[in-house]
């Protein structure tokens, strides 16, 4: 019998390691808390956001976002590549390699790092004039704030390299913990202290004071664990950046395009309808976002893992966690995505006011769509990065995103915000199934066999996750957040039972028990 032929089978008889259960439930969980944490500050602080900074400027904050995103692919991809590395030097076990690739990468990440903050003073010493209001007769504040954005990137450009490192030895809860007590530090120092007169750039300084906080320390806590780990020049090997950057400018193409698929709505909309109408694109779009942010925490933790199988050359085992993570994974984003579409426009109503509500009632779906659609093959990127097949999105990427922004550019004229939408949607249609195509042809069974596997299991969960919302709104007004969350969490639960009783497996069953015991003890 072929592998092809009978993968699913064969794939599920295998156990998946204990330690791949502790380290990879440990470092998701941390991933998800992390996430769920943010998600609650966003709830509670966008709001207070909008009515001290009002449209322009927190428009403005969220058009600089998505250019400071594009810089930060001026590392050429160094990123995702020392993660690589280095999970296969730790799987070798090889202290020298780990020494000359940490002390390379942070050099040359040191250097571009300088290099946009010279840039991002100069624009911001100079140039100030050019992001602030027509009518503003305060430019200074704006200057002051493309200051702080510059000080920011100095510092955490090279401190990327003990990020990656942490990933590398599947240790994210440490970097979250951090990020976690600075969320919370720095959004109370933002509740109390927030006025329209200093929003701007009070959210800036607080940001960068926690970003640099949390970078500077997690250099010294990687070196502190591991001395062998040293910033010194005569480790600085341009044998090792040569080849980094033979991995990483793949990588960067893929980042490029993925920027300008995912965060040039923002800037096409604040161009051309001006930076006061992207909240009400961005607000929606970054509320559905967290779904895609939810796969993404999920899956991390698997590109160093398959990195690591690649290198003992276990293709069973790489097959078992690729169909196994994606399932688990496909299924709180399906959750999501049902609410937020169910849901979505009495939310924001709640949330933010019927002004984006409305607004957002017109191409929610079609953003949801657009934003879900790659979940359905959530391990993807991580498993092609992982074993260096990742030219595939270097040559596709970029054609998707150009036709992203080609569709969104002519599109918005016509049809206003939704232009934009189905601007990013359509490309998107055609290029995924490709990627599951490459994928399946790469692990070893068909695009039909994973189907069958991932996702024809919650079709049924899915139906009656919709029926049930909708028979609820039937007998209930949304008029406050107790109720909405009754309907979500009623609805979640019963997805949850038909799930557990007719989309596992009795062995996904036993794992996923295994799993959740171990997270208890």
């Amino acid at each position: 019998m072929s592998m092809r032929g009978h993968c699913t089978i064969s794939i599920i008889r295998y156990p998946v390691l204990q330690l791949m259960y502790k380290r990879l439930a440990l470092n998701t969980t941390s991933n998800l808390g992390t996430l769920f944490l943010k998600l609650g500050i966003t709830f509670v602080m966008t709001p207070i956001f909008i009515k001290n900074m009002g449209n322009y400027d927190y428009g403005l904050w969220e058009m600089v976002g998505a250019v400071i995103g594009y810089m930060g692919m001026l590392d050429l991809g160094i990123r995702p590549a020392v993660s690589r590395f280095a999970s296969r030097f730790i799987a070798q076990k090889d202290n020298a390699a780990l020494t000359n690739l940490y002390a390379t990468a942070w050099f040359f990440l040191l250097i571009v790092g300088l290099f946009i903050a010279i840039i991002m003073t100069v624009a911001g010493v100079f140039f100030a004039d050019l992001i602030a209001p027509s009518e503003s007769t305060d430019n200074l504040r704006y200057t002051w704030f493309l200051l702080i954005l510059a000080a920011q990137l100095l510092i955490t450009f090279p401190s990327y390299t003990a990020e990656s490192y942490l990933e590398a030895y599947q240790e994210y809860y440490l970097k979250n913990n951090v990020t976690i007590f600075n969320s919370i530090i720095g959004n109370a120092v933002l509740f109390i202290f927030i006025t329209p007169d200093n929003a701007l750039l009070l959210l800036a300084a607080t940001n960068a004071i926690g970003i640099c906080t949390k970078y500077i320390f997690l250099v010294w806590l990687m070196q502190y664990r591991r001395p062998f780990l040293r910033l010194r020049r005569c480790y600085f090997s341009l044998a090792q950046l040569k080849e980094l950057l033979r991995f990483s400018v793949k990588t960067l193409v893929q980042g490029i395009a993925t920027k300008m698929e995912n965060a040039t709505d923002s800037l096409v909309i604040g161009f051309v309808m001006g930076p006061a109408s992207v909240p009400l694109y961005s607000i929606p779009a970054n509320l559905v976002s967290y779904i895609r942010l939810i796969s993404y925490n999920f899956t991390h933790v698997f590109m160093p893992y398959f990195s690591s199988l690649g290198a003992l050359n276990d293709q069973k085992k790489i097959q078992e966690v690729y169909l196994t993570g994606s399932k688990f994974t496909v299924a709180p984003c399906l959750i999501l995505a049902i609410g937020a579409y169910t849901l979505g426009a009495d939310f924001l109503a709640l949330w933010v006011g019927e002004e984006i509500a409305q607004s957002a009632d017109g191409f929610l779906g079609v953003l949801i769509a657009f934003l879900v659609i790659p979940l359905f093959n959530p391990m993807a990127s991580r498993y092609l990065t992982a074993i260096d097949k990742h030219g595939f999105f270097a040559k596709w990427q970029p054609i998707v995103a150009l036709a992203n922004l080609g569709l969104s550019i002519l599109l918005i004229y016509p049809l206003g915000i939704l232009g934009v939408a189905l601007g990013s949607l359509i490309p998107a249609l055609v290029f995924q199934p490709i990627l599951l195509s490459v994928c399946c042809k790469h692990l070893g069974f068909s695009p039909i066999a994973y189907c069958r596997t991932v996702l024809m299991p919650w079709l049924i969960p899915c139906g009656g996750m919709v029926v049930a919302i909708f028979i609820a709104k039937a007998f209930f007004v949304v008029s406050g957040y107790f109720v909405l969350l009754m309907i979500a969490s009623l609805a979640s639960l019963l997805f949850f039972l038909l799930g557990w009783l007719l989309a596992l497996t009795e062995i996904e069953r036993s794992q996923l028990a295994s799993i959740l015991n171990r997270k208890k003890n």
